[in-house]
């Protein structure tokens, strides 16, 4: 898969339900309640087990909020796991429960991981299971990886196995990265593929250098990509010009690539004139491409209408430009509609506004028909604009023809192109 795939958010859209709501702006409603929130009102519980006439023991939750939750749970985790976990039971509320036993298991497992480990697989089952076993991983990584890798990898199995052992890694490469990369080594090659990313996270958090010498010897292998971009995500949202040079020389092609769209996109959420700036420095159009793709989704982290401006104003290559509106469009008017549609209609009328309605436009033809064409109506430049609503037309009428069609004869379009793609 090419890096640059990594862009494409098209799954994350609601079938085009976001695009046709940002279309139409004036039929916003206001926002609801989503239900998952109290509001900030926290509700107090007493009689847990340890307790004496409904005064709480030390380390029990006084309230549902969630940090009560977890830190409750962590104290009373590390001093007595067993009454803690005896105590979630009259938690009210699964995700309540949730929040403090998860706490209690990672407790558990720094204090005594192994100890933790044989109790969960002597007495639970199922997802209570997996839940419990990931978070004493979670902590006893804390304390000895080593130790903890080695229990894991023998004594469970499946995604129980594949979980733990990637977040052990993480927190082994922090403290001893030679040392779990060896390990790693020696994994089967299906779950070593699914972990390594984990130990390039941990590893460059501390080490990037090092971490960034190391993947020099592992781009043979189907992980070395991931590995390579966890580096310079890592390394990047610390030291960008740093982790620029760097990738400056790596010789593996995709790694390369990844790596300038993973320090794009980082530098950009934090500085994106810099970025920009690291751009205009690079020699090759590769180099320029990539890095280009992922500064324009870090800064769009932001300001997507700033990032597309850059993309409309200053992006030279029209095949880089075009992806990078596709890709911005597609994401803002799925995350936040009403703010696309006002920015594309608050925008100056011209070349560089039409640009981003006809990419744009052509980009939802498959999710959203109605929208795209509404869009496309809106562009400036009259042969442009027949042009996109015409081809735009052409391709809805091959997907849907009648439907397709009576949307046209009771739209505002003009009526040469309801003559010709009205009812026939």
């Amino acid at each position: 898969m090419k890096p640059a795939l990594i862009l494409s958010h098209l799954g994350t859209l609601l079938a085009g339900a976001a695009v046709a709501y940002l279309a139409i702006p004036a039929l916003n409603s206001p926002k609801g309640g989503d239900g998952g929130e109290s509001g900030g009102e926290v509700k107090t519980f007493s009689g847990e087990p340890g307790t004496k006439g409904g005064t709480p023991a030390a380390g029990t939750p006084q309230n549902l909020s969630s940090v009560s939750l977890e830190q409750s749970g962590y104290q009373l985790g590390s001093q007595d796991p067993l009454a803690a976990i005896a105590a979630a039971k009259d938690i009210p509320g699964r995700d309540n429960r949730y929040l403090y036993t998860e706490s209690v298991f990672t407790a558990w497992g720094e204090k005594n991981g192994l100890e933790a480990a044989q109790w969960v697989l002597a007495n639970l089952k199922g997802v209570e299971k997996s839940d419990a076993l990931y978070n004493i991983a979670d902590g006893w990584a804390e304390t000895d990886p080593a130790a903890a890798a080695l229990w894991f990898n023998e004594n469970t199995s499946g995604i129980n196995r594949e979980d733990a052992i990637y977040e052990i890694l993480e927190s082994w490469g922090r403290k001893a990265p030679e040392a779990a990369l060896a390990w790693a080594e020696e994994l089967d090659d299906y779950t070593r593929s699914s972990v390594m990313d984990s130990l390039a996270e941990g590893w460059a958090a501390n080490d990037p250098q090092g971490a960034a010498k190391a993947s020099e010897k592992l781009l043979e292998y189907d992980f070395g990509d991931e590995f390579v971009m966890n580096i310079a995500g890592q390394w990047a949202s610390t030291d960008p010009g740093s982790a620029a040079n760097w990738a400056g020389t790596i010789n593996h092609s995709d790694a390369r690539a990844i790596a300038h769209l993973e320090i794009g996109t980082e530098w950009a959420m934090k500085d994106p004139d810099k970025a920009t700036a690291w751009i205009n420095s690079l020699k090759t159009d590769e180099d320029k491409l990539y890095a280009s793709l992922g500064v324009a989704l870090g800064w769009s982290e932001h300001d997507p209408g700033a990032s597309l401006q850059w993309a409309v104003g200053s992006v030279q290559n029209p095949d880089t430009r075009q992806r990078i509106i596709e890709d911005v469009m597609l994401d803002w008017s799925s995350t936040d509609p009403t703010a696309a549609a006002e920015w594309l209609n608050g925008q100056p009328k011209g070349p560089q506004n039409d640009e981003v309605l006809s990419t744009f436009s052509s980009a939802i033809i498959d999710l959203d028909p109605e929208s795209a064409v509404t869009w496309a109506s809106t562009i400036t430049d009259e042969a442009k604009r027949n042009e996109n609503v015409t081809s735009l037309l052409e391709e809805w009428i091959a997907m849907d023809g009648d439907s397709a069609r009576q949307w046209v004869a009771g739209s505002k379009l003009p009526d040469d192109l309801k003559k010709k793609f009205g009812p026939q």
